[in-house]
């Protein structure tokens, strides 16, 4: 399929293409499974008894439908065959194939509850007591494994009727989780937060609003980012800062991040993220840069260490979805004074930072076919966001594009694209001149 660049440089909807790729991730997944269940009958020790886990898998590889393959691009699926390839590619003992097997059962007794099938498996909890059927709300607390049967949507647990617990959720099928193994194991930046009761219901309830708000704001952005988003997982933010977040490209759809009382903070958050993850799934389609690329560095307009060009990309087209989000924001919503001239100040910093990102891209990249059309797209969009911040006030444009040139000239060398670093100028004023005998060194002025 030829990819349309216009739908994925913006939200476009639940479109053939986004359902294409999708598909792409999901027979990928499929492969690996059936892997898996190759590997379980002829690499797993003899106390691991093949049995009680093939059923299960079986029965998820052969259930074929929608459901199945909503599950099968779940994020903890995702991550879950990261630590399968990670520890399994080596020979692994008799408790992580228990462990790593039990933690799979949960995907298809999932799919049998969603479908109202009938299915009988060991439930093993995880390292927290816990057997969660992934993609729904519910999990049930075990202190040891269990047998399970599940009939037409009924649960019992070693012979005895079973009613699990519910996970809170911000949207039907999007859950807030701060305890899954599966989910937070693989969270390493920041902390991870543990709410309580009353905390976690307010951390949902500001997300929830935020969700409604792009709804409504970007309809076509909001059926992409619920139909890969999963989980919500909150973290810490112990600096104080205006929010603190994450994703990771094992853990596609679920996002990380501190909470916010403002929901536009909070839906800018979502989409930034959201769109990391939109791009790595895309990438699996379309690679963007051509081979060779990825240990080149260069100067990032947004930080003060140099960044990949894939990073440079990456940020980019979040950057310029959360620079579109806050300007259609403001074209459509009254705010406080404060927070008006808050946001005008994000989206003008914003399109002068992804226009020195494009500017490296342009010069120093190589690129695919659709990363050609890509880029040159995401060019035509960061000059419509400028001509939309012209009614922006003078000195406000002004100031922004004063912080963005002074943070260039300390840490970009020159012109270039390239990254200088903080103690550049320091070894350049050390060198005086070249001589005869070698280069003679002055201290530094």
């Amino acid at each position: 399929m030829k990819l349309d660049e216009r739908l994925w440089i913006y939200g476009g909807g639940l479109t053939a293409q986004w359902n294409w790729v999708g598909r792409r991730r999901v027979e990928g997944v499929l492969a690996s499974l059936r892997g898996v269940a190759d590997a379980l009958q002829t690499r797993a020790p003899r106390a691991v008894q093949k049995a009680r886990y093939l059923a299960g898998l079986r029965y998820f590889l052969e259930t074929e439908g929608p459901e199945r393959d909503r599950l099968a691009s779940h994020p903890c699926l995702d991550y879950w065959l990261f630590l399968w390839d990670k520890h399994f590619s080596q020979p692994a003992g008799e408790r992580d194939w228990h462990l790593q097997l039990g933690l799979l059962q949960g995907f298809a007794a999932s799919l049998a509850l969603s479908r109202g099938e009938t299915l009988e498996l060991d439930a093993f909890p995880d390292p927290d007591g816990r057997f969660y059927f992934y993609g729904r709300p519910e999990y049930l607390a075990l202190a040891k494994p269990a047998r399970l049967k599940i009939a037409r949507g009924a649960l019992s647990v070693s012979g005895r009727k079973a009613g699990p617990a519910r996970m809170l959720e911000v949207e039907p099928g999007v859950v807030v989780d701060q305890r899954g193994w599966l989910m937070v194991h693989g969270v390493v930046m920041h902390g991870l937060a543990k709410l309580a009761d009353k905390e976690l219901a307010r951390f949902a309830s500001v997300l929830k609003t935020a969700l409604a708000d792009m709804r409504e704001r970007d309809p076509g952005l909001h059926a992409e980012l619920t139909d890969m988003l999963r989980a919500l997982i909150p973290l810490q933010n112990p600096m104080n800062h205006g929010s603190v977040s994450s994703s990771y490209v094992n853990l596609r759809g679920a996002i990380c991040l501190s909470h916010a009382e403002d929901p536009l903070l909070q839906a800018e958050t979502l989409i930034h993220e959201f769109c990391h993850q939109k791009m790595n799934q895309l990438l699996i389609a379309d690679p963007v840069l051509l081979p060779g690329q990825g240990g080149q560095v260069f100067y990032s307009p947004w930080r003060d260490d140099a960044r990949r060009l894939r990073g440079l990309l990456l940020g980019a087209h979040a950057f310029l979805n959360v620079a579109r989000y806050l300007a259609r924001s403001l074209s459509r919503e009254t705010y406080p004074e404060a927070q008006h001239i808050e946001v005008m100040v994000n989206v003008s910093r914003r399109v002068l930072q992804v226009e020195e990102a494009l500017r490296s891209l342009i010069l120093y990249g190589s690129f695919t076919e659709f990363g050609r059309r890509f880029v040159l797209g995401l060019w035509r969009e960061v000059g419509a966001l400028h001509h939309a911040i012209q009614w922006f006030p003078p000195a406000l444009l002004k100031e922004q594009r004063v912080e963005c040139d002074s943070h260039r000239k300390q840490f970009a060398l020159g012109d270039t694209g390239f990254h200088k670093g903080k103690d550049f100028v320091d070894k350049v004023r050390r060198v005086a001149f070249l001589t005869p005998k070698g280069i003679d060194e002055v201290p530094a002025s």
